[in-house]
């Protein structure tokens, strides 16, 4: 079954296959845990999400398209239930926390000073990330985590070249004006 292509496995998932859902389940769990827990923030919602994205998308499985690709239409589905997601916590919490583990937030070997900086950084970036909208994250973390070229990520998120590349600059912007010494605002 390993061999058959994603688009297959959906078609018969759709049919209501659970064993190839399985399959796409086994292809795909790594790379949907990471957006959600890039989108989350913590490894336990992570996981709720990721079976909440798992969930949402064998719902709309008789929806997806075989003509066109199933990557996309997987991120596509997986990215929208995680910024309703987000919004959801942000709304019942009023502060979306994003972040990353443990181990990628370990410093590089070497001189302690250089460490403690690279830390402070990640800090202050993981500080910055937390002030986008749920929308500028998805958008930046797709682009950035997932390496997606601008055309994909418009495939993904279901939007225009233009916008996509509205959104990207509007969180690098928000960003870059967060972090970068000269563009802090000095508060009263």
């Amino acid at each position: 079954m390993s061999h058959l292509p994603d688009e297959v496995l959906a078609c018969r998932a759709a049919a209501g296959k659970i064993e190839y859902f399985e399959e796409i389940l086994a292809r795909y769990r790594v790379r949907i845990y990471r957006l959600c827990y890039r989108m989350a923030g913590n490894a336990e919602d992570a996981e709720d999400w990721t079976q909440g994205c798992f969930v949402r998308v064998y719902q709309q499985l008789s929806g997806y398209d075989v003509a066109r690709p199933f990557a996309p239409w997987l991120l596509r589905v997986a990215s929208n239930t995680c910024v309703n997601l987000a919004k959801a916590r942000s709304r019942r919490e009023c502060r979306v926390q994003v972040g990353l583990s443990g181990a990628e937030r370990s410093s590089p070997q070497g001189d302690p000073l250089e460490r403690a900086l690279a830390g402070a950084e990640a800090q202050e970036l993981h500080q910055a990330l937390d002030t986008l909208s749920p929308l500028l994250r998805q958008t930046l973390v797709l682009w950035a985590q997932e390496d997606l070229t601008f055309r994909e990520l418009g495939e993904v998120l279901g939007v225009p070249l233009p916008t996509v590349s509205a959104r990207v600059q509007r969180a690098l912007g928000q960003l870059r004006d967060r972090i970068l010494p000269g563009n802090k605002k000095v508060e009263p």
